[in-house]
């Protein structure tokens, strides 16, 4: 047991840990253009490798903006800004598959946080929020797609003018989303549910399309799987009504 134990001291990257740990206290305690500064100096010292996860660490700053501040919130942003940075320094050896659980980690804080402070309004400030927050979305999926596009086959994602294209299709489709979901007659938890599963669809199958992976099989599995929680969803919002 003693030794297993060092073994896992031993893994972690304390360093990465300290990182993450200001990050939240600096996000807790200081102004928010004060723990910007803090923020982009953890991030982008050294700067090697900033590259490839920018859009998770630029969405989690947007996201930290609108947040109202308390220990949890501060515990998650950490702890999620610990998980970029060990996509960022190559210390997770499956970075495809961490990729994907921060960008979907990262895109249902997004829904919530829209539907959380923009409530049932339509207005100015909802369609400002909608356009912002589809971005983030949109920069989550494509930054995914330049990661792990395979240089050695040749993919619709080589083309740097159908990238530009598919980016625009993915941010009007999340734009859309996240109007129609003002228009569900829920509260802003059930609303950041449903919106999130509908768009965990595009998240998870646009990719595999884009590589040349996608399956039937797949297709089905997903569908499947996400129509199921959605009508656990909508009957237990029905429920509370």
């Amino acid at each position: 047991m003693v030794e297993k134990l060092r073994s896992i001291l031993k893994q972690t990257n304390w360093s990465l840990a300290l990182k993450a740990v200001i990050f939240g206290i600096a996000w807790w305690a200081l102004p928010f253009w004060l723990f910007l500064i803090v923020a982009l100096y953890l991030y982008f010292v050294p700067i090697m490798g900033a590259n490839k996860v920018s859009a998770p660490f630029f969405v989690l700053l947007w996201i930290s903006l609108f947040q109202d501040k308390n220990i949890l919130a501060a515990v998650l942003f950490a702890a999620i800004f610990y998980f970029i940075l060990l996509i960022k320094d190559l210390l997770i050896i499956d970075r495809r598959s961490a990729y994907e659980i921060l960008m979907l980690i990262l895109s249902y804080l997004l829904v919530r946080s829209f539907f959380l402070n923009v409530g049932g309004s339509l207005g100015l400030e909802a369609i400002a929020y909608s356009l912002l927050a589809a971005w983030g979305v949109s920069a989550l999926v494509m930054g995914f797609i330049k990661n792990f596009s395979d240089p050695s086959k040749a993919s619709l994602a080589d083309g740097r003018s159908f990238r530009r294209v598919l980016g625009w299709m993915i941010f009007i489709l999340m734009w859309q989303l996240f109007l129609v979901g003002l228009f569900l007659p829920l509260n802003f938890l059930y609303q950041s549910a449903i919106v999130f599963l509908v768009a965990a669809i595009l998240i998870d199958l646009v990719p595999q399309y884009i590589f040349g992976q996608l399956s039937r099989t797949k297709v089905l599995a997903t569908g499947t799987v996400l129509f199921a929680l959605l009508v656990i969803v909508l009957a237990s919002a029905r429920w509370t009504l």
